[in-house]
């Protein structure tokens, strides 16, 4: 058994589920569901202790500080440390806690691991790994995260230079973050295949869309595409779960379609419920080339296994892994959207059984858990020659 360290902003899932009623805004959940994902993933047959620095704000989060905490979970344990809501101390007292740990935890052949997209976590990381590897996951572009600065994206891709090697989503993200070579591996999503834990007792068929409500991330165009769909169909219904960007001006673009239901932010176990009982999911994420060059959209994987059909806007991998598997719309504007939503309605049952199922097997053997972890596995024991 290899032991792990992973520091990341990354937390248990009750704990954040329960952590985010604090926040006056939603907080983006897809960085967490990664690297829990990842970390879960690890812990299969390795010892992984998670140092984890939680996303805290003055402004926007009703709590008032983050004490330390410890919790084992099975091959996991989670090291909660203590967050100061003053940026300076959050720093100084970060750096000192995190090189307390890593000192007491690694031992000679250890593997730590650290997000490469957080500069608190990459400062806290790289002032504290001294004699073990430090590998870095690299899930997107520094300049694609909304309301960031280009300080921020030097710091974090000047510091690269720390990392032992990387894991990343695309080749590009490899070569932005690993430019001299070092070893790298690829890994494009991780996906899980949960049990039904709800039932979603709707007599209404559906669509539904789960993701970031945003209009760079083509939620617009779906909601014109659905509103033509229901001239045709008015028996059909789109739900849409996720964390806003806009909500006011969402509700306009609803503009009191009693057919298109806003869920808010749901719980995992939710969202998987609509997902599996949906005629089809959709992730209407326009492409561009900046998205397409450094990241993955992990929803269409996610929707992949729900067994049920997805349609999903133009990705370069995805669509070669996936050609035949998913409903691809040509673009992510109305009309192509609306043709992908016809093609859904108009299989027949037995065709959109053998579609879905034959989706599901493929991301499985590709992305689930297990197979992620033999990858990792393989590509450290590369990293500990």
């Amino acid at each position: 058994m290899r032991h792990i360290i992973y520091i990341s902003t990354t937390m248990e899932e009750i704990d954040f589920k329960e952590y985010i009623q604090h926040w006056k805004i939603a907080l983006n959940p897809s960085n967490q569901n990664f690297h829990n994902k990842m970390i879960r993933s690890l812990a299969i047959n390795n010892k992984v202790d998670v140092i984890s620095v939680r996303p805290f704000s003055r402004s926007l989060c009703d709590l008032k500080k983050l004490e330390k905490e410890d919790k084992l979970d099975g091959n996991i344990t989670w090291h909660y440390i203590k967050v100061d809501r003053n940026p300076f101390g959050k720093i100084i007292n970060g750096t000192s806690q995190v090189k307390k740990l890593v000192k007491t935890l690694a031992t000679p052949d250890t593997i730590v691991i650290c997000d490469t997209i957080n500069p608190a976590v990459v400062h806290f990381a790289k002032n504290s790994v001294k004699h073990n590897p430090l590998i870095g996951v690299c899930t997107d572009s520094p300049s694609n995260i909304s309301g960031t600065s280009r300080s921020y994206t030097n710091y974090l891709l000047k510091s690269a230079s720390s990392y032992s090697g990387t894991i990343s989503l695309t080749n590009e993200l490899n070569d932005l973050f690993n430019p001299s070579g070092k070893p790298s591996l690829i890994i494009e999503g991780i996906v899980e295949d949960r049990p039904r834990l709800k039932t979603i007792h709707s007599k209404k068929p559906y669509f539904f869309f789960g993701g970031a409500l945003m209009k760079r991330y083509g939620i617009y165009e779906l909601i014109d595409a659905f509103n033509e769909i229901n001239k045709i169909y008015p028996d059909k219904h789109l739900y849409i779960a996720g964390h806003h960007g806009n909500y006011d001006e969402l509700k306009v673009r609803i503009n009191s379609n009693e057919h298109i239901h806003l869920l808010g932010i749901l719980p995992v176990e939710d969202v998987l419920a609509y997902e599996k009982d949906a005629i089809a999911n959709i992730n209407p994420r326009p492409f561009s080339e900046d998205l397409d060059r450094y990241s993955i959209p992990s929803k269409t994987l996610e929707y992949l296994v729900s067994k049920v059909p997805t349609i999903s806007v133009k990705n370069t991998k995805l669509n070669k892994l996936f050609q035949e598997d998913i409903v691809w719309a040509k673009s992510g504007s109305k009309d192509d959207l609306k043709t992908a939503m016809l093609a859904v309605i108009n299989q027949l049952p037995e065709e959109k059984t053998l579609f879905a199922n034959r989706a599901y097997q493929k991301v499985m053997e590709y992305y689930s858990l297990e197979s992620v972890n033999a990858k990792l596995n393989a590509f450290f024991d590369t990293i500990s020659k």
